[in-house]
């Protein structure tokens, strides 16, 4: 599958709104807005940093540090949430190209006023299907029990879901979706609330690609032929896309804000900095579930 891209407009020009203040999250490398707690948003930093997830109000400031057991940081990348409390952390990058085998930690969304550590729920292991990758990737999002991957490509994109359910100890296989035309060096992406639209970063731009009706188009397998077909063959699915040129740094998280926020994107980058990007006109088609 390819998913062919058509112009819907333009994205409002970001905003910066704050500065990350602690001094141990020094990479934010993905952020994700709470499902559970209003004004929480959670960060976490880049390789080499302890397994320890920061929650943080929109201004940047630091509400709460909070020590992962049972996680390791090897190359954390991303963050994710779903309707149902939970969070996944992303252990997917590979700079190198050389890992076999990567991990998403889930577990329930901690208490942004508690204390002490948390436990992992459960680490899904995996690996991309014989013939794809290694690849690098920095961009996950969860939907409906699976996590989706988009990689970080020079050219285009391509698109990979993981079932999160599994065996303990079992290392699952990614299933490939197909590319995402006009997507390179992609460095973050979050899912909208509704369901409706997909948020990707890469180091010069911000996308808003909206989901065609039904959105099983996107994120599923083609019915026919396997999903490890090569990259590029296959259906395409028409998305329209809004996006702006961006020059903030070097960018590597982004998430929708939640709607009792006024909606719209937020973005962090390395030298700290928080960013806001105001909401764009509504599509008029009906809202489905993330």
């Amino acid at each position: 599958m390819k998913l062919e891209v058509k112009p819907a407009g333009t994205l409002e020009k970001p905003v910066r709104v704050g500065r990350l203040e602690h001094p141990a999250i020094a990479e934010s490398s993905g952020i994700v807005a709470s499902r559970r707690h209003g004004g929480v948003y959670w960060t976490m930093n880049d390789s080499g940093s302890p397994p320890r997830i920061y929650a943080v109000d929109e201004a940047g400031k630091c509400l709460r540090a909070v020590h992962l057991r049972g996680a390791r940081n090897r190359d954390w990348e991303d963050i994710a949430a779903d309707s149902d409390g939970m969070l996944y952390v992303a252990d997917v990058g590979d700079n190198a190209r050389t890992r076999k085998g990567l991990t998403i930690y889930c577990l329930p969304e901690p208490d942004p006023k508690g204390k002490g550590p948390a436990a992992v729920k459960f680490a899904r292991s995996f690996r991309y299907p014989a013939g794809h990758g290694p690849f690098d990737c920095e961009a996950v999002f969860v939907r409906r029990g699976w996590a989706y991957l988009v990689t970080k490509e020079r050219a285009r994109a391509g698109l990979y879901r993981v079932a999160l359910a599994g065996k303990a100890g079992e290392t699952g296989e990614a299933e490939f979706l197909g590319t995402l035309s006009g997507a390179a060096w992609v460095t973050a992406a979050d899912i909208s609330p509704d369901g409706r639209r997909i948020a990707v970063l890469t180091y010069l731009s911000v996308m808003v690609y909206e989901l065609p009706a039904p959105p099983e188009k996107v994120f599923a397998p083609p019915a026919s032929g396997p999903a490890s077909r090569p990259a590029g063959t296959g259906r395409s699915v028409a998305i329209r896309r809004r996006w702006r040129l961006v020059r903030l740094g070097q960018c590597e998280a982004i998430c929708w804000r939640p709607p009792a926020a006024g909606a719209g994107l937020l973005i962090t980058n390395e030298g700290r900095d928080v960013y806001r990007i105001p909401p764009t006109a509504a599509a008029t088609r009906p809202a489905t579930s993330p």
